[in-house]
């Protein structure tokens, strides 16, 4: 009789088990086919998500276009009022001359006029955040203001703004035009 060599076997542990914990191949192939199905939804989410972003960014970029090219059609509409006004004033100044009103009370009727297009100019500009710089007698601010000539003027110290040649306007806290200003040395 021949003697078999026997190998001992080694209990089984969870080590020895398949990666997925499962016991028989049946309960793997189930548990493959599920694991399958959960990565092939979040799959899919993930592709509607992105297909949605992309639509998204699309529609952002064309509305972004849109804004930018009719940014000022507002501000544009809101100045008409101001072009009509002007193109009244000179109609009237005009008219004014052309019956012989004496230049006393043409140039007072002028002055009213250009005052009333100027007031509507600046209801204008307020109404969208237009603002024009007060700066005479302030500092020099280069963030600002920019110098085009300087005076002599002991009275005051120097850099102090004492005449605009030219009005500065903000929109919002930005810088829409810097103010030409003359300083002192």
């Amino acid at each position: 009789e021949k003697l078999q060599e026997q190998t001992p076997q080694k209990p089984q542990t969870p080590a020895d088990k398949n990666d997925l914990g499962a016991d028989t191949p049946h309960e793997t192939a189930a548990q493959i086919e599920t694991l399958t199905a959960e990565r092939d939804s979040w799959k899919d989410k993930a592709l509607h998500l992105a297909a949605d972003m992309e639509n998204l960014r699309k529609r952002l970029a064309v509305d972004m276009e849109k804004n930018t090219k009719y940014a000022t059609a507002e501000f544009a509409k809101s100045l008409l009022v101001v072009a009509d006004g002007l193109d009244k004033a000179v109609e009237h100044a005009q008219k004014q001359l052309d019956e012989g009103k004496s230049a006393d009370s043409f140039v007072q009727n002028l002055l009213t006029g250009i005052e009333m297009v100027q007031k509507q100019l600046n209801d204008v500009l307020k109404k969208h955040h237009i603002e024009k710089m007060d700066i005479l007698g302030t500092v020099f601010d280069p963030n600002y203001h920019q110098v085009i000539s300087q005076v002599d003027d002991s009275s005051k110290p120097a850099g102090t703004i004492v005449d605009v040649m030219q009005t500065g306007y903000m929109i919002g806290d930005r810088v829409l035009r810097e103010a030409m200003v003359i300083v002192t040395k």
